[in-house]
């Protein structure tokens, strides 16, 4: 049975300070910025990180996905923060089967079969989303993201699915998003106004950088509501 999208949302109580991304079209703003920063190949799969916990990147990871489906017919969000997964709680669905279970599958990926893709579907569009959460608590989540098991899946996913959202740990808690970042097409790099330590922030886009990644920008979160602007998307950086 498909299910009704309800990404996460801020709380409404909250008047002084509240996310930029309450509103929706900023999202729809921030996919198509994605689909502009390069010019040279399209952008399929993405992976959104941050320096710390609470910068807001799940809640970005969760809306983009949710927009995406407007222009994509399958979208496939990927809960990789295997330490501290919550995507299944943004959706309100089971985490008994996710991707560490389904790295250990052999047979053919089947979306409707085996219960590893919860479907969700928005009535003004023809897309749909797909989630597949972190799954099973593993004893080595970087070593798990690393593998070649880990790319494969990905090759494979780039067939089946239109659009790619990949939700990964903030990478000064632990470097398991640097291996993600290799295998994507670009990183987006969560930023909070509030919590955000720059010295921290600039550490973190250094080791994404050196090893390879494709920094397509920054997205600026929690920004106070009463300044002129709720969102910034910051590009490329050399």
């Amino acid at each position: 049975m498909e299910r009704k999208i309800a990404p996460k949302r801020s709380d409404p109580k909250k008047h002084t300070k509240k996310s930029q991304f309450d509103n929706m079209e900023v999202y729809r703003q921030l996919r198509t910025n994605i689909e502009y920063s390069s010019f040279n190949k399209d952008i399929q799969v993405i992976c959104v990180t941050s320096s710390n916990p609470a910068e807001g990147k799940s809640s970005v990871a969760s809306n983009l996905a949710t927009v995406a489906i407007a222009k994509y017919e399958k979208v496939l969000l990927i809960d990789c923060d295997l330490r501290k997964p919550v995507q299944h709680k943004i959706f309100k669905v089971s985490n008994k089967l996710g991707i560490s279970n389904l790295m250990k599958e052999k047979s053919e990926i089947d979306l409707e079969i085996g219960g590893y893709f919860q479907k969700f579907k928005d009535n003004s569009t023809d897309g749909k989303l797909y989630v597949l959460t972190s799954g099973k608590s593993v004893p080595n989540p970087q070593e798990m993201l690393a593998s070649e098991r880990f790319r494969e899946l990905i090759e494979k996913f780039r067939e089946m699915f239109d659009y790619i959202i990949i939700d990964c740990p903030p990478l000064n808690a632990v470097a398991d998003a640097i291996p993600v970042s290799s295998i994507v097409d670009g990183t987006l790099f969560v930023v909070s106004a509030m919590d955000t330590d720059k010295s921290e922030a600039k550490n973190a886009l250094t080791m994404l950088q050196r090893n390879g990644a494709n920094v397509l920008g920054c997205v600026l979160t929690k920004v106070d509501i009463t300044s002129k602007s709720y969102y910034s998307y910051y590009g490329n950086y050399s």
